[in-house]
């Protein structure tokens, strides 16, 4: 893990640092405003024609579309909404609520990665107050009685802190599409997740697959919709992938807002775009 690491850092390339969000108005505010009818708190595509991309992995990534294509259809789609339909909402919001507490010190890290005191406080403050009052996580305490709200971050935001460019598009095993960049982040907080630590196998794949259920399950009903109505399904998703990183590349005050705004309202969800997730 360690060797793929090293290569993926290696292969990911430098690239200049964006600009974080900012309460006042920018230059790509504006521009924002004038390509957009919708205000920037409700638009989700910004849309580039006629546009040609550079996959030079494209024989690995299909293979490895076609892979997560029948994992999805036959097996996690199922699983998702059997796991939906049986357990109740605020069953599922405690057990979210559970997964983001203990996986804090992701965060926690990486906010300190990034020089992000501040942050990496708040989140040890939110984890401290959420593991005792908040009954192992169960609760949000933290937010709903002292406003602490959740700020997740990874290694593959440090990375791009730090100046590192995406790098090549890449399709993960079951995650879908990534970047280089993206896929370091993923086995870099792999190491950073203490649930390997605090428990042994089986237990250990038990509560991982839990987990990716959980944040599988109301995202399961996109793929296959989606799926259905493209006409080559890996050029769709890459594309509406690597779009959306356009879009962020080009307006990073505003997807960060609205990212940040996402993560608040589902802090066990993502905000990267995925092969079963759409914008």
């Amino acid at each position: 893990m360690a060797i793929v690491l090293m290569a993926l850092l290696t292969l990911s390339g430098c690239a200049s640092s964006t600009a974080g969000p900012s309460d006042e108005p920018t230059e790509q505010q504006q521009a924002y405003d004038k390509a957009n009818i919708l205000p920037a708190d409700e638009a989700t595509v910004v849309a580039y024609p006629e546009q040609e991309y550079n996959d030079p992995l494209i024989g690995f990534n299909r293979a490895v579309f076609a892979f997560n294509d029948v994992s999805y259809r036959y097996v996690l789609i199922p699983v998702a909404k059997a796991y939906k339909f049986a357990i109740p909402d605020p069953v599922r919001g405690s057990v979210g609520n559970f997964f983001t507490n203990i996986k804090s010190p992701i965060s926690i890290v990486n906010h300190l990665l990034q020089g992000e005191g501040k942050r990496a406080g708040n989140t040890s403050l939110r984890f401290l107050i959420n593991t005792t009052i908040g009954i192992v996580g169960l609760f949000d305490p933290a937010a709903n009685w002292w406003d602490l709200e959740p700020t997740p971050t990874g290694f593959a935001d440090t990375l791009e802190k730090h100046g590192s460019g995406r790098g090549t598009y890449i399709v993960l095993p079951f995650l879908g599409p990534s970047d280089l960049r993206g896929g370091a982040g993923v086995i870099a907080d792999y190491f950073l997740n203490p649930i390997p630590y605090l428990t042994e196998q089986p237990d250990t794949a038990i509560i991982t697959a839990t987990d990716a259920t959980q944040d599988f399950a109301d995202k399961a009903d996109k793929y296959p919709t989606l799926r259905d109505n493209s006409d080559d399904p890996y050029l769709f998703f890459r594309n509406m992938y690597l779009q959306g990183e356009m879009r962020d590349s080009q307006f990073p005050d505003i997807s960060g807002r609205q990212g940040q705004q996402r993560r608040n309202q589902h802090p066990q969800s993502s905000d990267q775009p995925s092969q079963h997730e759409a914008e």
